[in-house]
């Protein structure tokens, strides 16, 4: 197989990604940074949990943030995967359009990236969305906790969807609803496992399980008013405990940026609820409350 794939910002879901992909035959291309980016180009990667297997640095081309691109690397890839944070989004759709002319996926939380990287390639966009819990132990290390969704839409969707049936990919039609169901999961679980500390499993307990719903459902009701599809209050509820039960042992990705002092997605997750409910005037307190509260903590 000669189809080359550069992974880029590839933090624990990104090394997931990158390792399937070698496994599943593709030339992949990691870009990454600091220790964790150095330990990809020189030690590998070492994958535990629910999959164990090890990638040699010879397996792949690793690229570091910090270092620039190699000329060499210009259009190399036949596609391209963003897999950071979302305030990293800018930079790495550039990132992305030096490394290829094809199609670049968005595989990451909140709401705005589709639209970020339709900026720069225009109808050459693709989004995603996992449920797949993976947590870095140390640089060159991950865990695959929980086993989880993924799901792809947008104009190039369907080029992903069997790029990526490595990880059980499905294509949906449906962007907006893909997009606001992982939102209500996201918005229900990183700030308040962020604010107090804990991991996944403790929102499964009074009283954080009912702040986690009843934030859901306040963004839920975003959603319905914007036409976008989404599940019944009870679907939605139960799937919410699903979630919790399979990452149980996970500490979400905010809650490891607030210890760390870095910028959280709280902006482009319980923010990005906030300012669609102002448009639509649908109060939305509880998703402004943990929106102030998290950036209250940086």
């Amino acid at each position: 197989m000669n189809v080359r794939v550069g992974v880029l910002g590839a933090g624990s879901i990104g090394c997931l990604v990158a390792a399937k992909l070698v496994d599943a035959g593709y030339d992949v291309l990691v870009h990454a940074r600091g220790e964790h980016g150095a330990t990809l180009a020189l030690s590998g990667l070492e994958v535990s949990g629910l999959w164990e297997t090890k990638v040699s640095p010879e397996q792949w081309t690793v690229s570091l943030d910090g270092a620039g691109l190699h000329p060499s690397l210009r259009q190399s890839c036949d596609l391209a995967i963003i897999t950071s944070k979302s305030k990293d989004t800018h930079r790495l759709v550039e990132t992305a359009t030096f490394l290829t002319s094809g199609p670049v996926l968005s595989l990451q939380n909140g709401l705005g990236n589709l639209e970020i990287l339709q900026e720069h390639v225009y109808e050459n966009a693709a989004v995603g969305v996992t449920t797949n819990a993976v947590k870095k132990i140390q640089p060159g290390s991950i865990e695959w906790v929980g086993k989880g969704s993924l799901f792809v839409g947008g104009p190039k969707g369907e080029i992903f969807a069997n790029v990526l049936e490595c990880l059980d990919a499905s294509y949906s039609e449906d962007v907006s609803s893909i997009l606001w169901n992982k939102l209500l999961l996201n918005v229900a679980i990183n700030p308040l496992a962020a604010i107090c500390g804990v991991k996944n499993g403790e929102l499964r307990y009074e009283p954080l399980l009912s702040q986690a719903e009843s934030t859901m459902l306040e963004a839920a009701s975003v959603a319905r008013m914007l036409g976008v599809t989404i599940d019944d209050d009870l679907l939605l509820i139960q799937n919410l405990h699903s979630v919790l039960d399979s990452t149980s042992e996970n500490i979400c990705s905010m809650l490891a940026d607030v210890k760390a002092g870095r910028e959280t997605e709280i902006d482009m997750l319980c923010g990005q609820v906030v300012v669609r409910g102002e448009k639509l005037g649908i109060p939305t307190p509880l998703n402004s409350m943990l929106l102030s509260q998290i950036k209250s903590l940086r």
